[in-house]
């Protein structure tokens, strides 16, 4: 039987079409919570969603207020393609826990979305200074292995931060898939001091898998010291952490190039791993083609959407015009800094090249 204070929370069941990750067309019977205030960066917003007798999953949609704005299209494209890219790659492997589940998307929807299965654990921002050594093996292990699971398939996250990280008693699971890039594209400004590597944050050179590799690091060093570490490089107190360093310590690098691959680093954490990893994927020749045409579908569906409606029926004279349901409530800031204000991440732009949900099969 349904909670009481869950249906109090939502409205009705109704029916949602989607696409399932599989590429199946989905009808089902779903029910909406209320829109959570910072859930996700804005324009974008998240609700939790009901299928059963329990909320088990979470929506992120772009609302139909912002149909026109190829910016966040994009973002919510980039998205559903960096997981499901992801997803298709290790789902039903020992490495799909270390991901988003993706139950379903539609990003040519009036309001495009994607809806994952629920969360896993907690941000591991609530383990500061609260983590045994044990903990922090697992998690630097498993941040390095999702870089190279990754890298594997030609993508890189630009917004490792600790809220990005959620964590339980079987690992971590990375969020904020909004944040992902692909390997080799040139970089662009991204990213918060000091999670994001300098290289990213400047723009410079071309995207590489050791730019997330410095994310972990910091993350680690946020987790073992209480404290953010250096934005540019090795913070002063490191080798009074051995248990940082002696793993760690290389990522600090401040160039991409200086620091060691995702998959050497990984066999000093995991000696033996990769025997069943894809080979590292390498740039794809054809993808600036392939970006121009994204670009020109994008623009066509937005033009499609700014197309006028034909006016309301007129209301009574004797009634006042309604305003919209949103008018008047708050809107989180786009440009925050504070890291731990989203459910996914703390980064604060979005890399308008990552989209590529038009094509169908994402690789």
């Amino acid at each position: 039987m349904v909670n009481d204070d869950n249906a109090r929370a939502g409205g009705e069941f109704e029916e949602l079409g989607m696409i399932s990750p599989q590429g199946a067309p989905l009808r089902v019977k779903a029910r909406f919570g209320p829109d959570l205030p910072r859930m996700v960066r804005p324009p974008a917003v998240g609700r939790r969603v009901q299928f059963g007798d329990e909320w088990a999953g979470l929506q992120v949609r772009l609302p139909e207020a912002e149909s026109g704005n190829e910016t966040a299209q994009t973002a919510i494209e980039a998205e559903t393609a960096a997981v499901l890219t992801v997803h298709r790659a290790y789902s039903g492997t020992r490495y799909s826990g270390l991901f988003p589940a993706p139950i379903g998307y539609d990003v040519n929807a009036t309001e495009p979305f994607i809806v994952y299965a629920a969360p896993r654990g907690r941000s591991v921002a609530a383990l500061a200074q609260g983590v045994s050594t044990s903990q922090q093996r697992v998690i630097e292990r498993d941040l390095v292995l999702a870089v190279r699971l990754m890298e594997a398939v030609g993508l890189v996250h630009q917004g490792l931060v600790p809220a990005a990280v959620r964590w339980d008693d079987h690992g971590i699971q990375l969020w904020d898939f909004g944040s992902v890039t692909h390997l080799g594209r040139p970089r662009r400004p991204y990213g918060i001091p000091p999670y994001a590597a300098p290289e990213q944050r400047h723009g410079e050179g071309l995207t590489d898998a050791r730019d997330a590799l410095w994310s972990v690091g910091q993350i680690m060093h946020q987790l073992v010291t209480g404290r953010p570490g250096h934005p540019e490089g090795p913070s002063a107190d490191l080798p009074a952490h051995p248990s940082l360093a002696q793993t760690l310590a290389p990522v600090f690098a401040p160039r991409a190039a200086d620091r060691p691959p995702p998959g050497t680093l990984l066999q000093l954490l995991m000696p033996g791993a990769g025997a069943d990893f894809p080979a590292v994927a390498q740039p794809d020749p054809l993808d600036p083609y392939r970006r121009d045409f994204d670009t020109a579908m994008r623009r066509k569906r937005a033009s499609l959407r700014r197309a006028p409606l034909p006016p309301p029926p007129s209301a009574p004279p004797s009634a006042p015009p309604s305003a919209p349901p949103w008018l008047g409530e708050p809107r989180p800031p786009a440009d925050t800094a504070e890291e731990g204000a989203w459910l996914y991440g703390g980064s604060t732009a979005h890399d308008p090249e990552t989209a590529g949900t038009e094509r169908g099969g994402y690789r």
